[in-house]
């Protein structure tokens, strides 16, 4: 080991907890007090805390400029390495203040859950192995810890253990794996290519593989890493675990699914645009068109949405399209980019509060109504006024309004799109158009949201509620943290020159940029237009569109509408293109192709055997007739010649004697009667047969006990003789 111990206590802290937390799961297993649920659940957000106060000491040490590395040698067959630069410390501290606002959450969420120790086991576990993707410095770091996090992770999305909580966890599993294998890939190649993973060396190796004629490679793997990036990201073609998996997870855990794992595929995708990809079009292309379709895929799904947290979810895929827009924009600059990657980075840091408030508000209104249907959770905050406000800056944020963070990082996304749509052409100003678009879906809504939980008269699920639970605001705890996490959203926008633009150009530093020209007047004609052109397009939206198309009937503003989920009939990509591909079409079209080269590869095996035997045949008749006429004329047939034992010299004597005693008596008295045979063979017969008999006799047990008994006697004659 090599470097600062306080990066290991970073990932060892969070790894330990979730060890003592299974091993506390099990001492009181059986136990269902609350009491003591809470007691264990305190333990994890003790050691969240303890892993928020190394962060922000890591990112006062880089803010000072102090930059800590650490190397672990011979890990995995290599070493794993990992820095704190801007972007990490930043991302490091807010992820694990993520963290410690849902422990604090899930003390009051999970006050009754049977499984409270598995679910803060892999809480922790999950915390250690993100922190290790987003402190990575080389790509080979990246991917153990991003497969680690990918799989614990599924025991958020099964927690529950219903029937659809299991089907969305094999959605979220498959996805993962499927994506780990072909960043996988991707990073054999990369590295076969220009010979390192290190993050900071990638550019300059690029720029050489690239002259030295292996672009095509690159790029093929530059597919790869973005295939696995993008699965967990939330991109499209591969956001549908989104939708599937937010609602199913605990309130807790969906706030760092959106959050936080989201955003380390887009860490990835940062790394290919603004460190291998630099300056490249084609790249930034594919980049900035995957961006706008997920961007307006999200936004349309949530606008026609009434499960809350689904709606939620369809909502991040929304924001990780903007993300995308910027890293994609980054590429197509040629100067300058430097604001298209700040502008990703913030709005990154903007969509984790964001949704950390959000899902968190949600899972408050769930949790007491124990419903997600948005008709039966009307007018659930009428009376939280403090949930309310919160709520409020977090809708306001994430619409893009003026005054609060979400403004300043969708800016500067905007305007460097309009920069490159104005010297690009047609084609980029359509999507700087459905961007606006996109925002005005986000305004749509993220308004029927508030209105209908805040706005509305309480549905008669709410009152039940209240009247056995009360109408608390929510957890105190938890109050604190989103209070603090809001004041944030609007101080970041009403002084983005001394919070959002700071943290931004340090953490733009993660990409090989070239800083901004000058910084935006934010609040100049120019830069309001954009958001003020997304919100007339949301009020359009939402009177125009959103009402008639989610209500059963449309009725004036001042009554309650009963909204309906028109979109859940409309295909989807898993249930009808992914679903019946890998489970009917691949295996039906692969199973024919196997069937036909097996039947292909019999019929071929036997033509093979029966040429082969006619042609060992052939062979066999050409051998044997060589053969015949070499012993016909070179290799005439030698005689052996024997040796002949001691039997046969006594008997051939004695057989040719009878040979010349049947001769005589053929001659002269056996004339009419003459005797065949040959004597020699007789005698020989004969004796072979005594031979055998003899054998046989000296094998028997009767004959060793004769000779013992022979022996015995000898023995005692001779005993006699001698004492005479």
């Amino acid at each position: 080991m090599k470097g600062s111990t306080i990066i290991l206590w970073v990932l060892l802290l969070p790894m330990a907890g979730g060890l003592l937390s299974c091993v506390l799961g099990k001492l009181r297993a059986g136990e269902k007090t609350s009491v003591k649920n809470r007691l264990c659940n305190l333990i994890p957000t003790g050691i969240t805390a303890a892993v928020f106060t190394i962060a922000v000491f890591l990112a006062a040490g880089q803010w000072r400029g102090d930059v800590k590395t650490l190397r672990l040698l011979g890990i995995c067959g290599r070493d794993l390495t990992f820095t704190v630069d801007g972007f990490r410390a930043l991302y490091v501290s807010v992820a694990s203040f993520a963290w410690l606002t849902a422990s604090v959450f899930y003390v009051w969420y999970g006050s009754h859950d049977r499984h409270a120790a598995r679910y803060q086991a892999a809480t922790l576990i999950t915390l250690s192995c993100t922190l290790g993707v987003l402190l990575s410095a080389d790509l080979f770091t990246t991917f153990v810890f991003f497969e680690g996090m990918s799989l614990v992770s599924y025991l958020w999305v099964v927690h529950e253990q219903t029937a659809e909580a299991i089907r969305a966890s094999k959605t979220y599993l498959a996805v993962a794996v499927i994506g780990g294998l072909v960043l996988l890939m991707g990073l054999f190649l990369l590295e076969n290519t220009v010979g390192t993973l290190d993050i900071e060396e990638l550019q300059t190796a690029y720029w050489i593989a690239g002259a030295n004629g292996s672009s095509k490679t690159l790029f093929a793997a530059g597919l790869c890493l973005l295939f696995g990036f993008g699965a967990k990201a939330g991109a499209w073609p591969l956001h549908i675990w989104l939708p599937k998996a937010h609602p199913e997870a605990p309130a807790s855990a969906s706030a760092l699914l959106s959050g936080i794992l989201t955003k380390t595929g887009v860490f990835g995708v940062l790394i290919l645009c603004g460190r291998i990809f630099l300056c490249h079009a084609k790249w930034g292309n594919i980049i900035l068109v995957l961006g706008v379709i997920t961007m307006l895929v999200g936004a349309l799904r949530a606008v026609g949405s009434i499960d809350i947290k689904h709606m939620l979810a369809c909502s991040s895929v929304s924001q990780i399209g903007f993300i995308l827009v910027g890293a994609g924009t980054s590429c197509l600059m040629a100067d300058g980019n430097g604001a298209a990657i700040a502008g990703s980075i913030l709005h990154m840091l903007n969509h984790s509060a964001f949704k950390l408030i959000l899902f968190t508000a949600a899972g408050i209104a769930v949790h007491t109504v124990h419903t997600r249907d948005l008709n039966k959770l009307r007018g659930f905050g009428r009376n939280r006024y403090g949930l309310m406000i919160i709520m409020l800056t977090a809708s306001l944020g994430i619409g893009g309004i003026p005054g609060f963070s979400g403004y300043i990082s969708k800016t500067l996304i905007h305007e460097t799109l309009a920069e490159v749509a104005a010297e690009a052409g047609f084609g980029y100003r359509i999507c700087e158009y459905l961007f606006l678009f996109a925002g005005g879906c986000t305004v749509a809504y993220m308004a029927k949201l508030f209105v209908v939980l805040f706005l509305r008269k309480p549905s008669e699920e709410v009152l039940a509620a209240e009247a056995k639970q009360g109408s608390a605001g929510g957890p105190r705890a938890t109050m604190v943290f989103l209070g603090i996490t809001a004041a944030f959203i609007f101080l970041g926008g009403t002084l983005p020159e001394v919070t959002m633009v700071p943290l931004g150009v340090r953490a733009s530093r993660i990409a090989a940029y070239v800083p901004m020209h000058h910084a935006p007047q934010w609040f100049s004609w120019e830069c309001l237009s954009g958001s003020l052109i997304s919100i007339v397009a949301g009020v359009v939206i939402y009177f125009a569109a959103e009402r008639p198309l989610v209500c059963r009937k449309l009725l004036p503003l001042r009554e309650t509408p009963q909204y309906v989920d028109r979109m859940e009939s409309l295909p989807t990509l898993e249930d009808d293109v992914y679903r019946p591909l890998l489970l009917t079409v691949l295996p039906a079209v692969f199973g024919t192709l196997m069937r036909g080269l097996e039947v292909t590869v019999e019929h071929l095996a036997c033509a093979v055997f029966v040429l082969c035997k006619s042609i060992l045949v052939v062979m066999d008749k050409i051998v044997d007739a060589f053969v015949l006429l070499l012993r016909r004329s070179a290799l005439r047939p030698v005689v052996e010649q024997r040796s002949i034992t001691l039997g046969e010299a006594i008997c051939n004597p004695i057989g040719h004697v009878g040979n010349g005693f049947r001769r005589l008596w053929n001659a002269t008295f056996g004339r009419k009667k003459p005797k065949d045979g040959d004597c020699v063979a007789a005698v020989n017969r004969a004796r072979e047969g005594l031979t055998e008999s003899v054998k046989l006799v000296s094998r028997s047990l009767s004959y060793g006990l004769m000779a013992f008994c022979i022996g015995l006697l000898v023995l005692l004659a001779y005993l006699l003789w001698s004492l005479r």
